[in-house]
């Protein structure tokens, strides 16, 4: 007796137990495709015949990891009861030659391979998290000491080299890992298609057996929808500036990959940014305490660990320094939902992504040229627009062209509507920046109550070459001081900024200036810090 014979039997047998009159073994095609980020919703249409009463329903051609919990059942006609959705998976018996052993056996070496890679990635990022906690308990504990006048500068440098080494080395470890489950992917499809070829079917189906109650005979269409989570989508877009005309023309595209055990022939493609795997509610917030430490105590404990700082120590030991943190929390993507024009074909092969055009929209835009003179000697121009009523803007990579050239690669960020947009439009050349040290001085003051004064002071310069009018914004900083001997003061020759704290950026300093063609554009940048004689000055980010 074949195997499909012995399918069926077990069909009728259920339908028999079920009380269904007929079991009827119908094949079923792919019809439609909602992908997600990761993950897609698949959508099979088949034809039915039912008779009046109780029907079983049977529907072949099924993935066989298809999960029932995901998985929903529709009918075209309303006066169609749907009762329940079963599945049986049946593996398939079929000749295996050695070329296929070798090709099965290839493949679990693949993934065997992808779950190792998995693990390094998964502890380099664990690698990060402790290191993380490390830097931010000693940083708590020398902030401690430097309040009490112990400061170890040295010792406190050390510490941080050893800390970023390690990070650094972590995060090559993670981008490493990603680029080598990349290669591993492409290899496993590249297998699996080769194995499906000489196979010539999967090495498991499923059989869905789906009860209806019809009021009569008639025909109807059945939609059944489950989800395969190996798929996925990301944006990419281009953006082309027209720098006279202050217009920029932005076109959509989607990036559509799939490595399931099925191939989407002719499918009606709907992309969504919704993640239906994520998180349905906001995280609890316990509460949190503060408390001071005892740098004698830390040093004990140490000791007492063999010389080793503990990673993270009791609620009464630990030590918060300046306010109560809230939970981190990373928000849900907004949802937007694009509909391709045109049916679409994606191949299940990692190495093969199916570009999808989605949209194109132009925006008026006020071009902005923002330099960091103290940090490059180039200016970066951007284009500035707010996001109108209509269809978000979900992130991606974005090809920029300036007045038809091609400028580089960048990022657009997640915009909704209402949003101000700044996007990166590469270096402008036609604008020129230079900041020139004039020399700052370092002196001391009093003679009991000691003091030393360092001065920084620069002259930038910005020269507009284009032949119109330039929106030029010049960024830099004060310091911002968080141990209250340190003070910081800003002599009256400075050239005053138009904008302190910028993107609420303590100390973060912004001058703007509408240049013709042809000026110069002078800053005085000066600042003054003094902090006792007998302790060392160090800056961070």
């Amino acid at each position: 007796m074949s195997n499909k014979t012995l399918v069926l039997a077990a069909a009728l047998l259920a339908a028999t137990i079920l009380g269904a009159p007929a079991v009827m073994a119908i094949e079923s095609r792919i019809d439609a495709v909602t992908v997600y980020p990761r993950g897609a919703d698949v959508t099979r249409l088949a034809r039915v015949t039912l008779e009046p009463g109780a029907n079983t329903v049977t529907l072949e051609g099924f993935p066989g990891n298809i999960d029932l919990d995901r998985a929903s059942a529709t009918v075209d006609d309303p006066k169609v009861e749907l009762r329940f959705i079963r599945k049986d998976v049946r593996e398939e018996r079929e000749a295996r030659d050695a070329e296929v052993r070798r090709l099965e056996a290839a493949i679990d070496e693949v993934n065997d391979s992808i779950e190792a890679i998995d693990d390094v990635i998964a502890a380099a990022e664990l690698q990060l998290q402790f290191l993380e906690g490390l830097a931010q308990e000693y940083a708590g504990r020398e902030s401690s000491r430097a309040a009490g006048g112990q400061a170890d500068i040295a010792s406190w440098q050390q510490a941080m080299d050893s800390i970023g080494s390690g990070a650094i080395s972590a995060l090559e470890k993670k981008r490493a890992g990603r680029k080598a489950r990349r290669e591993a992917e492409k290899d496993l499809s590249a297998l699996e298609r080769e194995l499906a070829s000489k196979r010539g079917r999967r090495a498991a189906s499923t059989l869905l057996l789906i009860s209806l109650q019809s009021p009569s005979a008639l025909a109807a269409e059945l939609r059944v929808t489950y989800f395969q989570p190996r798929a996925g989508w990301s944006s990419s877009y281009s953006a082309y500036l027209d720098s006279a005309a202050s217009e920029l023309r932005l076109t959509h595209e989607a990036q559509v990959s799939q490595t399931t055990s099925e191939s989407w022939r002719n499918v009606a493609l709907t992309l969504s940014s919704s993640n239906p795997g994520g998180r349905m509610q906001a995280p609890g917030q316990d509460s949190e305490f503060l408390d001071l430490l005892d740098p004698r105590l830390m040093e004990r404990t140490a000791v007492a660990l063999g010389g080793q700082a503990p990673r993270r120590l009791p609620q009464s030991m630990a030590m918060e320094e300046v306010v109560v943190a809230a939970a981190s929390v990373t928000p849900n993507r907004y949802a937007a939902v694009y509909r391709a024009t045109e049916r679409a074909d994606i191949a299940n092969s990692a190495d093969q992504e199916q570009s999808i055009p989605l949209a194109e929209r132009r925006f008026g835009v006020a071009l902005v040229t923002r330099a960091a003179p103290r940090q490059e000697a180039r200016a970066y121009l951007t284009a500035r627009f707010t996001l109108g009523s209509g269809t978000p803007l979900f992130g991606g990579t974005m090809r920029v062209f300036v007045d038809g050239a091609y400028a580089g690669l960048a990022e657009l960020p997640d915009l909704l509507p209402g949003a101000e947009a700044v996007l990166p439009m590469g270096v402008d050349r036609q604008v020129e920046v230079l900041a020139m040290d004039q020399g700052g001085e370092k002196a001391s003051e009093g003679f009991i109550a000691s003091r030393n004064t360092e001065l920084t002071d620069y002259l930038i310069e910005v020269v507009n070459r284009h032949s119109r009018a330039s929106a030029v914004e010049v960024i830099d900083y004060y310091p911002v001081a968080r141990d209250e001997r340190i003070e910081v003061t800003v002599p009256r020759s400075a050239t005053p900024p138009d904008e302190k704290d910028l993107d609420d950026r303590p100390g973060v300093l912004a001058w703007r200036k509408e240049l013709g063609p042809g000026e110069r554009w002078r800053i005085v940048h000066q600042y003054e810090v003094s902090y006792p004689r007998d302790t060392e000055l160090t800056q961070s980010p």
